[in-house]
Parts: C-alpha cells; structure tokens; sequence
C-alpha cells in the first residue's frame, strides 16, 4: 500500500537541515530566570547542552547520569535536598534534542525553604556531579540500566499502527 501511494515521489538526494556549532554561547550560559509561578509551589530547572544521546546510544551517557542524580535512596542528592527540608521532588534527564546537540534537564520541586536556597541547591547538585566525576562509571550500574532497557523494549505495551508508523517516519533521519 505505501508502495502504491508514494512511487511517483522521487528521490532528490537531499540531506536533512543540520545546525552546526553549539546551541548556546557563553552568553547564554549561567543565566538565572525567575518566572512568577502561576501554580502553587517552586520549581528550579537546571539545563544546559550535551551531545545528544542518539549518538552514544550504546553507552547511554544521559541514561546514566540522569539515573544517579535523580536518585532517591540515602547518600543520593535527593536524600540531602529532603533532609534539609529543601526539596520534595528531584528528575533528571535528557530533554529536547537534535542530531547535532540535545539539553541535560533537572527539575527540583522546591519547599518554600528551598525556594530561598536555590544558589546552596545548585551548588550541591554541580558538588555531585562532581562526586560523580570522580568515583567514575560503575559497570554494575550500567548493566542494571541496560537490563532495565531491554526488558522494557521486549514487553513494552503495544501500540496502535497509525502511531507507530509516525514514530518510524519521524525517527528515519536517525537511522
């Protein structure tokens, strides 16, 4: 049927649009916004750009550090934030993303305490990151990830058709 439909569309050769170069100068980095919330409570968003993902899918590098910083157990950033009474959610994670650059994100949900720590809060998080840094990959970690991985590809839900198709379609310049 696709076949029917699209053989009269022929093949140009084209590439797909690439913007190269970093997303943000050093003007557009270290930049505090404060927003007035229009829902009750605090949020703080931490980003800034990495390679995208997509390019290290085997190492899953966002995966990873995503995994160890919105950690929840004790010793983790999280179990530190709550202790201080500072915080009340914690996610990180790879956000938006091009072939060429994607955005590292954490999100911290705020107490009103925190709120008024935020500079101590973003302190602490880049302080992990570079406990992190220096403890280095742990390979029990990265086997449970990847398991997790593939146990959720092999019995993921089933999805209708029409949006898988889509999904492939709009995955195709990845490939």
């Amino acid at each position: 049927m696709v076949e029917d439909k699209f053989q009269d569309i022929r093949n140009t050769n084209r590439s797909c649009f690439h913007c190269p170069g970093q997303p943000c100068t050093s003007e557009h980095l270290q930049i505090l916004v404060r927003t007035v919330p229009i829902k009750q409570g605090h949020k703080l968003r931490i980003v800034w750009p990495v390679t995208p993902e997509i390019r290290h899918y085997k190492e899953g590098p966002c995966r990873y550090l995503g995994h160890l910083i919105g950690h929840e157990g004790e010793g983790s950033l999280f179990y530190v934030l709550k202790t201080f009474g500072w915080a009340t959610g914690l996610s990180a994670g790879e956000a938006e993303w091009t072939l060429e650059f994607s955005f590292f994100k954490v999100v911290i949900d705020l107490t009103d305490a925190g709120h008024e720590h935020m500079q101590d809060i973003i302190g602490l998080l880049f302080k992990y990151i570079d406990l992190l840094k220096q403890s280095g990959i742990r390979k029990w970690i990265f086997d449970e990830l990847s398991a997790v991985c593939e146990t959720k590809f092999h019995y993921q839900d089933k999805i209708p058709p029409i949006d898988y198709a889509v999904n492939i379609a709009s995955n195709m310049q990845v490939m």
